[in-house]
């Protein structure tokens, strides 16, 4: 509403001269406030509520109106409840989507429909009208008739943070637009062992690699956020919760939840420094983890989330949730007598959310905590503050309900981001005699593998183990499986047998299925086995002690390759596999693709590789060990401090570097593929390399070299760069990854790349105190460039 103050409608000569002056003041006075109303609240309106004042003054103002048990109620985050939201009369903290989606289906209305109409009740049931966030998994999908991007993994291995940043963009619109505020990604877990079910959902087993991903999908997400403290969201944005704070993925034995045996220079170095790169790019949320790190459980660990995360990081006020009941299970550890002392050593050390998956809710005994004195109410009122300020970063006190004529799910240029994605992603590892891309002279095609096609119309486990892990699929979303997509891009020439299922299944059903597959491909030009994961075979929970493709893979691969039609096998994996005895039955296949889990355009994105519509431009973001005997050891160069080079045998295999590694007494010791590897349809060259020491602002080198394509395909390269320390006092990994680069090139083109190196890719923790000082330690390195890990194409020494 606009207001006018015309002073003409006072009269002199009606009323004496101090009335006039009086009144005239008072009106001036109104006229004032009338005026500055577009810009501060109304009188009668409390600061909390007011738009314009900072987030951090919004929250003291209302937590200076709040009782304790109302600020308590804040650090509720149920999960799997089901009902409207009248259940939390006094607030809730955080809600669970699945909330939303069970009470959307049980009233037949829509997904933004729901979400308001249980804020609507949440608000109304609480004095201070304080609504709730949602908070979904979001990892590579927002929610069912969501896009189903490929899985971390897969996104891992395309090496291009620029895609990572546009991924986390678009969940966050497509979330966003049906009232999720909050997402519990990325995963930044590295794990280094594959036995681990988990592996899927993390990027990369390495430090550099996952802190650049961690920086692009913390920006995609929330935008530009600070360090440490709390803005205001764009609409589209959301809060991008981490997942698992901290070494989760260095369980002892590859065991969900195993303790995190690592000491404290390895735990900074290598397993915060994907956090700390979170923290600095403004992300705002992380989840505890379920292990145990220097001694003590992840969600009683005080040092480890207040003193290194939360200050030394720079996370600040960012809200830290628990994992699903995992306060409770500090009993389990036997670090708590009871939920009231369990909940008070968890928010004691920092952990502001109680994620309750339907057992128990530890932060329900808070008051008995406080009771007890076990810890403050300022504690409390610290948890309460961050959750609030959450909320009124993400504008839900502003705007609570959701525009529900707004969704954006899975639209055209997401599906085509997924495709873009899937297809980055795809790492060729072997192609003999350039079998790929496909030519026209296969005239019949067989595709075999439970994760390659439709058995008897059965596609959804095909479906399933392409999308992968934490995704809602409703069969809304267009999927393809393999052979489907194939068949469409080769005009119908493709047939398919089931050949093997991922389960155990009696022998005679093994056998039909392989005796169908081998017919089939007897009558074949070419076989295309799809081997790998099911979710039940690599997934949460889903721990191995072997590494061998399970179910009847091995022996229907070992039915095929011992035919005269050429096989090419195409992976869709959780994990890095291997394949029996030595790996030896890779000597008789012709090309080996890994996909990992590329998502809902995963088939599609492989039948492009497969026939050249696309050019495979994936480098591995894990090695690929031999067995699971070398889990741990030698092929890793950043996690494998002591290299020997003062062994060689028969057995070693010499970098190019001139390191040798030492063998095991009865096989190699190095990997079975590289970190950074990767075939290509064209050939590249690098060469010219310079190495330019800048120092300004937060640029340390620019690393330039010239890279050719010598190949007839448009393809891409990866310029990786590594750097190999000076002599110090403790010991460093042989070399690490400091930089890479991406390269488009069409056929006979060439370019001079420049990898920027900045000071925290360079800077350790060199203080003997471990004080959290990060720093470039000066001296001379070496500074190597090439295609891969174990492949230096140019070497050369800089002094800092």
């Amino acid at each position: 509403t606009k207001f006018f103050c015309d002073c003409s409608l006072i009269s002199t000569s009606s009323i004496n001269n101090v009335l006039i002056m009086f009144h005239f003041g008072l009106f001036l006075i109104s006229c004032l406030v009338v005026i500055n109303s577009s810009h501060a609240c109304d009188n009668d309106k409390p600061l909390y509520l007011c738009s314009n004042e900072p987030i951090d003054k919004r929250a003291d103002d209302l937590l200076n109106r709040m009782s304790v048990s109302e600020m308590i109620q804040q650090t509720w985050q149920p999960y799997s409840e089901s009902g409207n939201g009248s259940q939390y009369q006094g607030g809730v903290g955080v809600l669970s989507y699945r909330l939303v989606e069970s009470y959307a289906q049980k009233e037949k209305m829509s997904l933004a429909s729901a979400a308001n109409e249980i804020q609507k009740i949440i608000m109304s049931e609480n004095e201070y009208g304080i609504p709730a966030m949602f908070s979904n998994e979001a990892l590579h999908s927002a929610l069912p008739g969501g896009t189903v991007f490929p899985e971390l993994v897969t996104q891992g291995a395309t090496w291009d943070v620029e895609l990572i940043q546009e991924i986390g963009a678009a969940i966050a619109q497509e979330a966003r637009s049906v009232g999720i505020h909050i997402a519990f990604s990325p995963v930044l877990n590295m794990w280094v062992d594959p036995r681990f079910g988990r592996l899927q959902e993390g990027y990369s087993e390495n430090p550099s690699l996952s802190a650049a991903y961690a920086t692009a999908q913390a920006i995609g997400m929330q935008g530009s956020q600070p360090n440490g403290s709390w803005a205001y969201f764009e609409d589209n944005k959301m809060v991008a919760l981490a997942k698992h704070y901290v070494a989760y993925g260095a369980a002892l034995g590859g065991l969900n939840g195993g303790a995190a045996e690592i000491n404290e220079r390895t735990l900074r170095e290598w397993y915060v420094r994907p956090w700390r790169a979170f923290a600095k790019a403004g992300g705002k949320g992380a989840m505890a983890s379920h292990n145990s790190i220097l001694g003590k459980p992840a969600h009683a660990n005080s040092y480890v989330i207040n003193n290194i995360f939360r200050e030394e990081c720079g996370f600040g006020d960012g809200i830290i949730v628990s994992d699903c009941n995992d306060i409770e299970a500090l009993m389990s550890f036997n670090t708590a007598a009871n939920l009231s002392q369990a909940a008070a050593r968890a928010l004691n050390a920092g952990v502001d959310l109680d994620l309750q998956c339907g057992r128990s809710s530890a932060y329900t005994h808070l008051n008995e905590s406080l009771a007890d004195g076990l810890l403050s109410s300022d504690t409390i009122k610290t948890a309460a503050r961050r959750v609030l300020m959450a909320k009124f970063a993400m504008g839900v006190f502003d705007k609570p309900y959701t525009n529900e004529s707004s969704g954006v799910l899975n639209s055209s240029a997401h599906i085509n981001l997924a495709l873009r994605a899937a297809e980055e992603g795809i790492v060729l590892l072997k192609n003999d005699k350039n079998i790929l891309p496909l030519s026209s002279k296969y005239k019949r095609v067989a595709v075999m593998g439970q994760n390659g096609g439709c058995d008897e119309g059965k596609c959804f486990p095909c479906i399933q183990n392409m999308l992968g892990s934490y995704t809602e699929f409703d069969g809304t979303v267009q999927v393809q499986c393999v052979a489907e997509a194939l068949n469409a891009s080769l005009d119908g020439v493709v047939q398919y047998s089931l050949g093997s299922v991922i389960a155990d299944v009696t022998p005679k059903t093994q056998q039909d299925n392989i005796d169908r597959a081998v017919a089939l491909a007897n009558n074949s030009d070419l076989s295309i086995v799809v081997l790998g994961d099911s979710l039940a075979s690599s997934a949460e929970w889903g721990d191995r002690d072997d590494l061998d493709l399970p179910g009847g893979q091995l022996p229907l691969l070992e039915a095929l390759v011992a035919l005269d039609t050429p096989v090419i096998v195409v992976l869709v994996t959780g994990r890095t596999a291997t394949f029996g005895p030595n790996n030896a039955i890779l000597n008789n296949v012709s090309a080996v693709l890994s996909t990992f889990r590329p998502g809902q355009m995963g088939g599609v994105g492989i039948a492009n590789i497969l026939t050249g519509k696309a050019n495979p431009s994936g480098r591995l973001a894990q090695n690929w060990v031999r067995s699971v005997g070398q889990v741990h050891g030698g092929a890793s160069p950043w996690l494998q401090w002591r290299v020997g080079k003062w062994v060689a045998n028969s057995r070693s295999a010499p970098d190019l570097d001139g390191r040798v590694y030492d063998p095991y007494i009865n096989s190699r010791s190095d990997p079975l593929f590289a970190f950074g590897f990767g075939l290509s349809y064209t050939t590249f060259t690098m060469s010219n390399m310079k190495v330019q020491v800048v120092k300004q602002q937060d640029i340390l080198l620019n690393v330039s070299v010239d890279v050719a394509n010598n190949g007839a395909m448009n393809g891409t390269e990866v310029v990786q760069v590594y750097a190999q320390d000076p002599v110090m006092e403790y010991v460093r990994p042989w070399k690490r990854l400091v930089g890479f680069q991406r390269v488009s090139l069409a056929p006979g083109q060439s370019t001079t790349c420049i990898v920027t190196i900045k000071n925290d890719d360079f800077a350790i923790q060199d203080d003997s105190s471990l004080a959290g000082v990060w720093r470039v330690v000066p001296g001379q390195y070496v500074i190597r460039v090439g295609n891969s890990s174990l492949t230096d194409a140019l070497v050369a020494n800089v002094t800092i």
